[in-house]
């Protein structure tokens, strides 16, 4: 078997498309730290008298037209057929509304206090409020992952589709005919050969980052904690790409031709991810929520909740719900394995010649 596995990698690392896909992450780099430098540079001398002064005209409005402001909020909150909290009292202009931002490369304790929102639930404080969420370098970071998984996840599509379709999978059967060797092998050479393209690209990614914040003195509060937590998620990263791989071999011996695969995961992520507000508390085994919630610690996702008021109408309220890394976790186990099963059983019955 691992003869088998030493010859798989050095044909996954000799494809064509496994080279472009380390041009593609360098190109994710670029992208990713050409986002930093746009929003990790501090607000200019003029960028900032330009916010002072509108601030104070905003502030001599205020003082002749807050009390009346106040009070038609106030009444309107009371005329609402459910109790909410408008904050009417807290209308009144501040200058760091309108002072022009920059995002830190981990945000401070205020602003992930304010990601948290006004959930009452622990677990969707926890992840709106954690460190890959929200405005900072780190949360921008996260979103480069995504495409970290796809090359990995086009690559383990291509290994198998490019041997099948070009008759050279049959070739590799006359020489080694026990088709579950072959298949493992390959499935293992493609989870372990797009590892250091996962995590060089990531790690890249993470660097740049942190260089343009550190060059704009945008860092914020860097602590061994948040390391920890980047180290943890290079993890989860990591045998999030070896799943993806292994699933993208899975699709391709299912579907035999790499633009089906692709395509079809494609279709499939994004439509749970933009067509499922609708349908309740089934968003929680959507594959895409479940895969940021393994990669980021947790996911989030909103439904509309029947209420009753006070009065007795009827009202939709919109809450909050978590879903668990350990979810997640499972969740992505669990389809990897399915998937996985179904093509090794394909694979042992197909005619590949």
């Amino acid at each position: 078997m691992m003869r088998l596995l030493r010859v798989e990698l050095r044909r996954l690392w000799a494809r064509r498309i496994t080279r472009w896909m380390s041009v593609a992450l360098l190109a994710v780099v670029g992208i990713t730290g050409a986002s930093a430098f746009a929003t990790a540079e501090p607000p200019t001398a003029a960028e900032i008298a330009d916010a002072e002064r509108f601030y104070a005209e905003e502030l001599e409005w205020w003082e002749e037209n807050g009390e009346e402001q106040i009070a038609a909020c106030e009444e309107e909150q009371a005329a609402q057929p459910q109790p909410v909290d408008w904050s009417c009292e807290d209308m009144a202009p501040r200058l760091e509304n309108y002072l022009p931002t920059a995002t830190t490369f981990v945000p401070g304790a205020e602003e992930r206090q304010m990601m948290g929102g006004e959930s009452t639930d622990p677990a969707v404080v926890a992840v709106q409020s954690s460190i890959w969420n929200g405005w900072g370098g780190l949360a921008a970071a996260a979103q480069s992952a995504t495409f970290l998984l796809l090359v990995a996840f086009v690559v383990g599509v291509s290994f198998v589709t490019a041997e099948t379709t070009s008759g050279a999978l049959g070739m590799w059967l006359t020489f080694e005919p026990r088709r579950q060797r072959v298949y493992w092998s390959k499935a293992a050479a493609a989870g372990a050969g797009t590892t250091p393209l996962v995590l060089a690209g990531w790690a890249a990614v993470v660097g740049v980052t942190y260089a343009i914040h550190a060059y704009f003195g945008t860092l914020g509060e860097v602590t061994g904690d948040v390391w920890l937590e980047v180290a943890s998620y290079t993890g989860r990263l990591v045998a999030a790409g070896v799943a993806v791989a292994v699933v993208g071999v899975a699709l391709g011996m299912l579907l035999k031709h790499a633009a089906a695969a692709i395509g079809a995961a494609v279709v499939v992520m994004w439509g749970s991810t933009v067509f499922t507000y609708g349908l309740g508390d089934v968003q929680r085994w959507m594959p895409g929520l479940n895969l940021t919630a393994w990669v980021q610690g947790g996911a989030t996702y909103g439904v509309t909740v029947p209420m009753v008021a006070e009065d007795g109408t009827y009202y939709e309220e919109w809450v909050e719900r978590a879903v668990s890394q350990t979810q997640g976790g499972l969740y992505l186990l669990a389809l990897t394995a399915l998937l996985t099963l179904a093509a090794v059983l394909v694979f042992r019955r197909r005619d590949v010649a």
